[in-house]
């Protein structure tokens, strides 16, 4: 039961996308669609994100809530991202020891700093994990991968 908790606690954490402290890149000039994507260790919160797009840039995830987080570009600026899960499935099998998680959800963003300020954007990310070794006291090993896409644009647009 407490690996369970643990994994069902781990799906709905991850489902934070955030980033700080990265690689700077350049400001976004022009509406377009923007890629966001995640990999972090099956029990970890954070990780580094790479967008693509209008914002080409790699920052690190710092999970500011459940529902929020910290896309930080560094001097590039920063941007907060609000989600939400639609479906969310976890699953344990003792005989394999194994943890799977799965979850689709929408996120918006928006309360950009530097380079990012006057932008918003939103859209849809899915969430999928495997975690082997989920029957020892430390808890399942394994990679989470979020993917994240949807419209940036200027505010006012």
């Amino acid at each position: 039961m407490r690996l369970r908790h643990f994994v069902v606690t781990g799906a709905v954490a991850v489902a934070g996308i955030g980033i700080v402290a990265g690689s700077a890149a350049a400001a976004p000039t022009k509406a377009g669609t923007e890629s966001f994507t995640l990999t972090q260790s099956f029990t970890g919160e954070g990780g580094t994100v790479t967008a693509s797009g209008v914002i080409n840039a790699t920052g690190t995830d710092v999970v500011v809530s459940p529902s929020e987080d910290l896309f930080d570009f560094g001097a590039a600026g920063s941007v907060t991202v609000f989600h939400s899960p639609i479906a969310t499935s976890a699953h344990f099998n003792q005989h394999t020891c194994t943890a799977m998680i799965h979850e689709t959800g929408r996120y918006t963003f928006g309360n950009g700093t530097g380079a990012f300020a006057g932008y918003s954007g939103s859209g849809t990310y899915r969430v999928s994990g495997t975690g082997t070794n989920a029957c020892s006291e430390t808890g399942p090993t394994g990679t989470i991968s979020i993917s994240a896409k949807g419209p940036i644009v200027p505010l006012g647009d």
